[in-house]
């Protein structure tokens, strides 16, 4: 069922763990749930699907179905509402809103506190709970426990943060208007002279694409009951484009980039607005990545007909959630 799916992604003791300073007592009985990933063992005695789900089903039932819509301190933690991982911890490196001893930045909008003894608030600390304030710092995957501001010899680019527009884009960069993407991003010379210029009239439209909830990447589009709650390949709008292009909510689409072009249902919505960039009104065009040419869905075009082959300057991430498009209402894809 899927609780028990739950139940041993959660994690759970597989026999005794006995207590290194009173072997007489138990910290972890044989059957039941781990409380947390803080519990886990390497020796065999606990098992578990992922650690970072670990406390989402414990001793106290399925965290993942609270409901409790309260927020002390009005934080947006809502911390009592489902779970959230790792720890049920809602904000990661929540010990940058205290400064150094431990004292909240702004107490109007306090977070975490150091009480003199062990770390309290809002959230669950990112941090060991009696670490003191001036011995450990908030990023704690950085051995100096700062953020990096000024990094080097750890990024190709550097060693100072620096904005860049994506190589298809609608506007020209404000900040630096003769430099285009990213100037030591993977891009080999026929993919770049399959790029949309930058400001092209024939490309005025931001695209992006993104994942579904009732979806995982390509995976299952092969899955019944995926398919039943997400049958069907289509791309959303906003309301303002729609009036503008004349398209009809569900009414078929084509949307083109400089690569190819794919057919699709327009889904109108509220949720996509246009952006005003420098200036300029940019709509935006929605592009879920699910569907193909095989599964149990309904066939769909899929979104990478679409996107451009950048890779980012360090790990080289494609660069498909931000390209230029054109799209325009149509029949229909022909049989």
């Amino acid at each position: 069922t899927p609780e028990e799916l739950a139940k041993e992604m959660n994690g759970y003791v597989v026999s005794d763990v006995a207590d290194p300073n009173d072997p007489t007592k138990k910290l972890l009985e044989a059957g039941k749930q781990l409380p947390s990933f803080a519990a886990y063992r390497d020796d065999g005695t606990t098992a578990g699907g992922c650690w970072i789900y670990s406390g989402c089903f414990t001793e106290a039932g399925n965290m993942m179905a609270r409901r409790d819509n309260s927020d002390p301190g009005d934080t947006g933690a809502y911390s009592k509402w489902s779970f959230s991982w790792p720890a049920n911890r809602r904000i990661i490196y929540n010990r940058a809103s205290a400064d150094i001893n431990g004292k909240p930045w702004d107490d109007t909008r306090k977070l975490l506190w150091w009480d003199g003894a062990k770390w309290t608030g809002y959230d669950v600390p990112d941090i060991a709970p009696t670490a003191k304030p001036q011995d450990v710092g908030p990023f704690i995957m950085n051995p100096e426990g700062v953020s990096r501001l000024f990094a080097r010899g750890m990024m190709r680019e550097g060693p100072f943060p620096v904005h860049y527009e994506p190589f298809e884009s609608p506007v020209t960069n404000v900040i630096a208007p003769k430099v285009r993407g990213n100037p030591v991003a993977r891009v080999f010379k026929d993919d770049f002279a399959q790029f949309a210029d930058v400001g092209s009239p024939d490309f005025p439209y931001a695209a992006t694409s993104y994942r579904l909830t009732e979806h995982f990447h390509y995976w299952t589009k092969n899955n019944h009951v995926n398919s039943v709650l997400q049958p069907e390949f289509f791309v959303e709008i906003s309301e303002q484009l729609a009036k503008e292009k004349n398209i009809a909510n569900a009414g078929w689409v084509r949307v083109w980039s400089k690569r190819g072009s794919v057919f699709a249902k327009a889904y109108v919505t509220k949720r996509i607005k246009p952006l005003m960039c420098d200036g300029k009104t940019v709509h935006i065009v929605g592009i879920p990545i699910h569907w193909g040419f095989v599964g149990a869905a309904k066939k769909g075009f899929p979104a990478n007909v679409l996107t451009p082959f950048v890779g980012d300057a360090n790990i080289e991430t494609p660069e498909y959630k931000a390209f230029c498009v054109n799209i325009e209402p149509t029949t229909g894809p022909v049989a």
